[in-house]
């Protein structure tokens, strides 16, 4: 049997006037973990439908706008590159190289006036006149017509 308590008022009590209250913990209780029962999974409940619904399957990437781009070189560098060059073209059956054609040396990108070192020389030894041109110049314009 149920009684019903109603409180008609409260006192008002300061919670500054309170005593402080100190609990220390002088023993912890020993647990012992070796003695607990394996875990198993013993039935897993349905999971499911999984559908792809909603993924989109497609998508579109376009640039709507290119901005204004001018650039002027007024003169190309004087500048000769080395790059080194090493090609391979070879014919394998399970890994197994058959044949192969391999190819090295060296390419150059050259932008000053070509005047050939002694080395690049074809021929006989001697004078080799070139023709030289004072400036190089080029304009890369790009422009968005929309």
């Amino acid at each position: 049997m149920a009684t019903s308590v109603h409180v008609k008022s409260m006192p008002s009590v300061d919670v500054a006037d309170l005593p402080t209250v100190d609990v220390d913990v002088l023993d912890m209780p020993a647990v012992d973990v070796s003695s607990l029962p394996d875990l198993t999974i013993t039935e897993i409940g349905a999971v499911g439908p999984v559908t792809l619904a909603g993924i989109p399957d497609s998508y579109t990437v376009a640039i709507s706008r290119l901005p204004d781009l001018n650039l002027r070189l007024k003169e190309i560098p004087s500048l000769r590159a080395h790059v080194p060059a090493d090609f391979r073209l070879g014919f394998s059956v399970l890994g197994v190289e058959l044949a192969a054609l391999h190819l090295c040396g060296e390419a150059q990108v050259i932008t000053e006036p070509y005047e050939p070192n002694p080395c690049e020389r074809c021929g006989p030894p001697g004078q080799v006149s070139v023709a030289t041109h004072d400036t190089v110049s080029a304009v890369l314009r790009v422009r968005d017509e929309t």
